[in-house]
């Protein structure tokens, strides 16, 4: 049987204490197998998730420190042009 497989109620299970007992063994591991598979994805997923985060911050603050540079580029142009004019 593989992990994936349903383990379906049989009629023997009604009548069985020790047939019910194994199966609900079974069918709880399954349930666990599952659970353990999902929460290793929801961990990938959130460490993906962590990473665009990070990305998008670091995009963030390097097209910032880009005008940043630039506004100051400006303004230094415009100041020299206008000490240029005073100055003349």
């Amino acid at each position: 049987m593989t992990d994936n497989q349903i383990i379906l109620p049989l009629e023997e299970e009604a009548t069985n204490l020790e047939l019910h007992t194994k199966l609900c063994a079974q069918r709880y591991q399954q349930l666990i197998n599952k659970l353990d598979f999902v929460d290793h994805r929801l961990d990938r997923l959130e460490n993906h998730i962590v990473d665009i985060k990070d990305s998008i911050v670091s995009l963030g603050s390097k097209t910032s420190d880009t005008y940043l540079k630039w506004a100051g580029v400006i303004i230094l142009t415009l100041l020299g042009i206008i000490t240029h004019f005073i100055l003349k």
